[in-house]
């Protein structure tokens, strides 16, 4: 094996990827999810995940809330390792970053970006992945390859720009086309939400049918509050995995404020996208977000029905 690339299971400390003693880590955004096991403050689950930081490690540290930050750059800090730091948020006051900078957008909300790093620059890269909040994944993954360099794993500027440009995430903003059109997006936590969020309401225009189900230890109540206002009408649904909220699980969690008259409860996957896709109009839009199992058990049904 040349390179092993592996995500952290949960947190960091206690994972069992850190068995390898990875050479190159990287921490990506830090936001509230598997508090029962991380921890309920952004400061607990920073320490679980900065863990990963030890001595003789390059670590690349993506844009982070400032409480998030202080706790990861204690550790690079307590292991002698000197961060490398994608610039945005908290760690905009710490110099030798590598700075990302949109110039465009496409239609469909990819982003036309420049990335300058302590040794080159990447101009003019339309990123493959949708959504703003690419652009900081994008800077952490060129940082990554730039440390693998270093330790004599070849990526050349052309491999990296290209990698960039032709990237794919199947159930993260993931579109198909109709009538009507189906927006995947799986998003299980409230930072991934905001994400979602930040992308209906800047790149969708036409009228949404949002299809909902999650795991009942998700913070549902949160997700709903971002993600609900975007949608003309929500179809909350269960899918097939013990830990999968109930409809009723779900119809609890609607925050307060939002018309129930806009929510349709369905049994199962199939029936919520067979009302979808009858009550939607061709122009419109069908988004089923909440999570990666309802994407996929969604997924697989829109195949067999083509």
């Amino acid at each position: 094996m040349d390179l092993a690339i592996l995500e952290t299971g949960l947190g960091g400390r206690l994972d069992s990827t850190t068995a390898v003693h990875a050479p190159v880590v990287a921490i990506t955004s830090v936001d509230l999810d598997h508090q029962e096991y991380l921890g309920d403050t952004l400061t607990e689950i920073a320490a679980e995940k900065a863990a990963i930081i030890h001595a003789g490690v390059a670590a690349i540290v993506a844009p982070q809330p400032a409480e998030a930050f202080d706790v990861i750059i204690r550790r690079c800090e307590s292991v002698g390792v000197q961060p490398r730091l994608i610039a945005g948020h908290a760690s905009d006051r710490v110099a030798g970053t590598t700075v990302s900078t949109v110039s465009a957008t496409t239609a469909d909300g990819r982003a036309i970006v420049l990335v300058k790093t302590p040794e080159a620059k990447f101009e003019n890269v339309t990123l493959a992945l949708r959504g703003l909040h690419q652009v900081d994944n994008a800077a952490t993954a060129i940082s990554i390859a730039e440390a693998l360099n270093e330790r004599n794993f070849r990526i050349s500027h052309e491999a990296i720009v290209k990698g960039l440009e032709t990237a794919t995430h199947p159930g993260r903003l993931e579109m198909w086309p109709g009538p009507p059109q189906f927006l995947f997006d799986g998003a299980h936590n409230p930072a991934a939400a905001r994400a979602l969020r930040h992308y209906l309401d800047e790149f969708i225009k036409q009228p949404v049918t949002m299809i909902f189900g999650a795991m009942r230890d998700k913070a549902l109540n949160e997700m709903m509050s971002t993600l609900f206002p975007k949608a003309a009408k929500v179809i909350l649904t269960t899918l097939d995995n013990p830990r999968a909220a109930s409809p009723a699980d779900l119809m609890w969690a609607v925050p307060q404020d939002f018309a129930k008259s806009n929510i349709v409860q369905t049994t199962s996957v199939s029936e919520a996208l067979d009302f979808a896709r009858k009550t939607t109009a061709p122009d419109d839009i069908v988004c089923i977000t909440g999570s990666l199992h309802l994407i996929g058990e969604a997924q697989e049904l829109l195949k067999a029905d083509r």
